[in-house]
């Protein structure tokens, strides 16, 4: 499934789009509130943050994740009021970002490995 995943976003590099950017739309759109916890954040930061979700996404062991994302979620839940559904709904802005972006070359197979990883990580991580 990681392959699949892996695939997809090799795709991205066909593109001149500006995906982390279009990441976060998609992000404030399904959630307005998570602009607003993110506004101290430049955008260096913000490349940072969607640099390790696309690091978690292509871990084999979520298992040995596991404290590293309970450490951060519980400094960002302390700090910054962060919601364990916020996560959820930026692994899927970033999904549907790179689904977008890839366009007429997305497989059929692409959305099941995508949601599938996107469950393991809210699962691995007790974000449900």
């Amino acid at each position: 499934m990681n392959e699949l995943i892996a695939e997809s976003l090799e795709l991205l590099g066909e593109s001149d789009v500006d995906f982390y950017g279009r990441v976060y739309e998609h992000f404030f759109r399904v959630n307005p509130d998570t602009q607003g916890l993110m506004t101290h954040m430049d955008e260096l930061t913000l490349g940072r943050m969607l640099e390790e979700v696309t690091r978690l996404l292509m871990v084999e062991d979520l298992g040995a994740e596991s404290a590293y994302v309970a450490f951060e979620y519980n400094n960002h839940k302390t700090a910054y009021s962060v919601q364990s559904c916020m996560y959820r709904q930026l692994f899927d802005a970033f999904a549907i970002t790179v689904k977008e972006v890839v366009g007429g070359k997305w497989r059929p197979e692409f959305d099941e490995a995508w949601i599938n990883r996107a469950k393991e990580l809210e699962q691995a991580f007790d974000l449900g």
